[in-house]
C-alpha cells in the first residue's frame, strides 16, 4: 500500500481510460467512465493473446437494502472461468432468507460488458436461474434483478427481485484507474454507494417491498495478478438530519499509486474523498467483530456480522478463499468539520485468490 495523496473532491472522470499514446489515465475520478478499453492499452501496460485472456477478470456486485433486509449479488467473469451468487438477510430476524450460487460458461452463461455505466449489462443464465444488473440509455436507473426457480435453491423457494437504482439527486459515482503489481497491468473500477432504491424482492412466502431503501454498485475490470487479495467494506443508511450516506473502504487493492484510491464518503449529493483503509479483525473468525478506520480520522467504524458468505475452492491453479460477513456498521464519520454517529448496513470482506 501505497500512502494516498487522497482529494476530498476528485476531478472530473475522463472522457476515456487510454490517453492518445495508449498509456492509462492513473487517477482518481469523480463520474462515470464511458467504458473500459483494456484493448487500447501500449507499451509496457498492454497484454496481448493468451495472456490478455487469461489476466483479464471483471465482476458486477449490486447490493440493495432496507429497513427490512439486504440483498446482494455478484456476477464474475474471469476469463476461462466464471460463477454467481446471491443471497439475502432478515435484518429484524437477523437470518439469511436466501443462498445461491453457481458456476457458468463465460461468454455463454456469464458476461459482463464494458461499459460500467450507460449500456452496462452483466448477467448469468442457466436454466432455472437468472440474475442481472444493466442499465439502457442515459437518465435511465440501474436496473438490478434475478428470477430464481423453485429448485435453484430449494431450501428457500422460488425467488423474484426487480429494483430499480436511481442517480438522479445523487452524488455522483467514484472511478479508479489504478496500475496492479506485474503479471497484472490495470485495473478501473467504478464504485456507487447511497443510491435511492424503488423495488420489491419476494423469496418463498416472504414479500419484502424495496421502495425507499438504498443501492450499492461495484464494477471492476481489469489485466490483474497471479494473486489478488483485498479487505473491503461498503456500508449505507441516514444522517441523523436525513441525508443519505455510503462508505466504500479497501486495504490491499487498487493502493499502489499515490493518486489511485477508492476510499470515499457518499453524502447527499456530495462524494468525499478518503484517505487510506485500516481493518482489523480475527481472519479465523469473520463473525467476530470488526474495526474499520481511515488514516484521515473522518472513518471510525465498529461492525458486526449477521451472516457470512463463503466461497473456499481449490481446483488445483485456482484457489479462492472468499469471506463476505453481512451485517451492521455503528460508529461515527466526520463530514464537514462535524461528526455524527452512524448505523449502516453492508458488508465487510476477506478475500485472497490464485487465478
Amino acid at each position: 500500500m501505497v500512502e494516498s495523496q487522497h482529494d476530498e473532491a476528485p476531478g472530473k472522470v475522463p472522457n476515456a481510460m487510454v490517453d492518445r499514446l495508449g498509456s492509462a489515465r492513473i487517477g482518481t475520478y469523480r463520474g462515470e467512465l464511458p467504458a473500459v478499453q483494456l484493448h487500447r492499452l501500449r507499451g509496457a501496460e498492454a497484454l496481448e493473446g493468451a495472456a490478455a485472456k487469461v489476466r483479464r477478470k471483471r465482476w458486477q456486485y449490486s447490493a440493495i437494502c432496507t429497513d427490512e433486509v439486504f440483498v446482494a449479488q455478484a456476477i464474475v467473469h474471469a476469463g476461462y472461468a466464471a460463477h454467481t451468487f446471491m443471497y439475502a438477510v432478515d435484518l429484524l430476524e437477523e437470518r439469511p432468507v436466501l443462498r445461491f450460487g453457481g458456476l457458468g460458461v463465460p461468454g455463454l452463461q456469464v458476461e459482463v460488458g464494458d461499459c460500467p455505466g450507460v449500456g452496462l449489462a452483466a448477467h448469468y443464465r442457466r436454466p432455472g436461474a437468472h440474475l442481472f444488473t444493466r442499465r439502457e440509455p442515459r437518465g435511465m436507473p440501474y436496473e438490478v434483478g434475478a428470477t430464481l426457480g423453485t429448485w435453484a435453491a430449494p431450501a428457500f423457494g422460488k425467488t423474484d427481485l426487480l429494483a430499480e437504482l436511481h442517480t438522479e439527486q445523487a452524488a455522483p459515482a467514484l472511478t479508479v484507474i489504478s496500475p496492479v503489481p506485474d503479471p497484472g497491468r490495470i485495473n478501473v473500477t467504478q464504485k456507487w454507494t447511497a443510491l435511492p432504491v424503488k423495488g420489491h424482492f419476494k423469496v418463498g412466502s416472504r414479500s419484502y417491498d424495496l421502495d425507499g431503501g438504498l443501492g450499492a454498485l461495484d464494477y471492476t475490470q481489469g489485466y490483474l495478478g497471479r494473486q489478488t487479495a483485498w479487505r473491503w467494506a461498503m456500508g449505507m443508511g441516514r444522517l441523523p438530519d436525513g441525508r443519505r450516506v455510503g462508505l466504500n473502504l479497501v486495504e490491499g487493492f487498487n493502493d499502489t499509486h499515490p493518486t489511485a484510491n477508492e476510499n470515499a464518503l457518499w453524502v447527499g449529493r456530495e462524494l468525499i474523498g478518503l484517505g487510506r483503509a485500516r481493518f482489523t479483525f480475527e481472519k479465523e473468525h469473520p463473525e467476530r467483530p470488526w474495526e474499520v478506520t481511515t488514516g484521515c480520522g473522518r472513518v471510525r467504524l465498529h461492525f458486526r456480522s449477521i451472516f457470512v458468505h463463503r466461497e473456499v475452492r481449490n481446483l488445483g491453479p485456482i484457489r479462492s478463499y472468499f469471506l463476505q460477513p453481512a451485517g451492521i456498521f455503528e460508529g461515527e464519520i466526520k463530514v464537514g468539520g462535524t461528526t455524527y454517529p452512524v448505523r449502516l448496513v453492508g458488508v465487510t470482506e476477506d478475500q485472497d485468490i490464485w487465478w
